[in-house]
């Protein structure tokens, strides 16, 4: 089949296949033959971050001469982003071969009384065949929404992450940081080392529980000092220093404090992975995959003044905004522009707050995702004018690149645009660039 015809089939996956359990997904791998086994995984889980530090660890892994397989969710201009060995997308040929192969087996399985695999599922299977197919040594893993009962749980990895926990997609997770943050410790496997930075003293209660019940070395990266040394636009240079070792002037070319954070949690994940590795030899390899990460719709520069940052829920928003006071340092001094789009199932009210507090935009240009999920751009619009008052502009438009459009016809050099609410707005923004 086509690359085109695959991604159309499986974009139509959630209108005629319910959602189903890591028992189906299981049933899926042992008809393709265990695919997911042939290569050491890495499994990542979190509410943000987790798609910065599975980038990050992948880096580590390829600088190491590892052959090196990513999986990550969502993707923001083309599925095939979702599937990469040594940051090399899947191709649209193999995405094709590879549907058809994961199609055969689905048909397989429905006919012995399972379930269609769900989107993410089908995709899961897709990644672990051409992994195994291409003979990786390392997969990293990032989880879709959860973990417990996410597709990917159905790997035997060799470290497992666990990476900034906070609240989004309640209404499958659960409404409290405990309950959000056992779902995500699902991952953890007997006897395998986990690796967290949370954020939260609550969600890390229960980690640590679930490791001891599993009798997991659990280390919290949230005790490395992080020593921010300099930064300047698009750049940071910063070191890690805990009781395991010390990592000078490691270089991210990326300009959101936040990022420092998934930094300190894939370098230890790392270095617990190799803890005999010549520790000379460890500094090189982190301070060269560090400096080649980048990780697009993540504080990304799409111009010296304009800003797109796929922040979709309260605590990714609030991290970003403090990114943002980092390198500008008081916001009101300047002139703030906002393109703003989200999901209507997200905490917008939050988001909307964060941002009007927070940044005290003095235009808001409103829009509205390519999507069913999409909020009414009135609905946004209203709040953030009850939030700033007489203080902000308030532009409306029915289409992200609309919106972007105008935005950037009127914006003037000592202005500043930023664009964020949702990774899916990041993509359609990427889209016309």
């Amino acid at each position: 089949m086509t690359k085109q015809e695959a991604e159309k089939y499986i974009s139509d996956i959630p209108r005629f296949a319910d959602k189903t359990g890591p028992e189906n997904t299981r049933k899926l791998m042992e008809i393709l033959g265990n695919p997911e086994r042939d290569a050491k995984t890495v499994h990542i889980a979190g509410t943000d971050g987790k798609g910065s530090v599975a980038k990050m660890m992948s880096l580590m892994l390829e600088e190491s001469g590892y052959k090196t397989g990513l999986f990550v969710s969502p993707h923001l201009v083309d599925i095939n982003e979702r599937i990469s060995i040594n940051g090399v997308n899947i191709s649209d040929e193999d995405f094709g071969r590879i549907f058809d192969v994961v199609k055969d087996a689905s048909d397989k399985l429905v006919e012995a009384g399972g379930s269609h695999p769900a989107y993410f599922e089908f995709l899961f299977a897709m990644g672990a065949v051409y992994f195994s197919e291409q003979k990786a040594d390392y997969v990293v893993y990032e989880t879709g929404m959860g973990g417990r009962l996410d597709a990917t749980n159905c790997i035997q990895p060799c470290m497992t992450a666990i990476t900034r926990i906070g609240f989004d997609h309640t209404q499958y997770l659960g409404d409290t940081i405990e309950e959000i943050a056992g779902e995500k410790a699902g991952i953890i496997k007997k006897g395998v080392p986990v690796v967290y930075f949370t954020g939260k003293t609550s969600a890390n209660k229960v980690i640590e529980h679930v490791a001891r019940e599993k009798g997991c070395p659990a280390f919290n990266a949230y005790w490395t000092e992080i020593i921010i040394n300099s930064t300047e636009q698009g750049k940071i240079d910063f070191s890690l220093d805990n009781r395991y070792y010390t990592y000078n002037n490691l270089i991210l070319n990326n300009g959101a404090v936040y990022q420092t954070r998934n930094a300190s949690e894939s370098v230890y994940m790392f270095d617990r992975l190799f803890h005999d590795m010549d520790i000379a030899e460890k500094s090189d390899i982190i301070h060269r995959a560090l400096a080649r990460f980048s990780m697009p719709g993540r504080f990304q520069y799409l111009k010296n003044n304009v800003i797109l940052d796929g922040a979709h829920n309260p605590d990714a928003c609030e991290e970003f905004v403090k990114a943002l006071k980092k390198q500008y340092g008081n916001l009101r001094k300047l002139t703030v522009k906002l393109i703003f789009a989200v999901s209507s199932d997200k905490d917008y009210e939050k988001l909307i707050e964060t941002l009007s507090s927070g940044i005290a935009p003095d235009m808001v240009y409103v829009t509205e995702l390519e999507s069913g999920r999409r909020l009414d751009s009135k609905v946004a619009g209203e709040l953030f004018a009850k939030a700033l008052g007489d203080k902000a502009e308030i532009v409306y438009s029915k289409s992200c690149a609309e919106a972007y459009k105008t935005a950037m016809e009127n914006l003037q050099d000592e202005e500043l645009l930023i664009i964020t609410g949702s990774l899916y707005m990041a993509g359609e923004v990427l889209k016309i660039q």
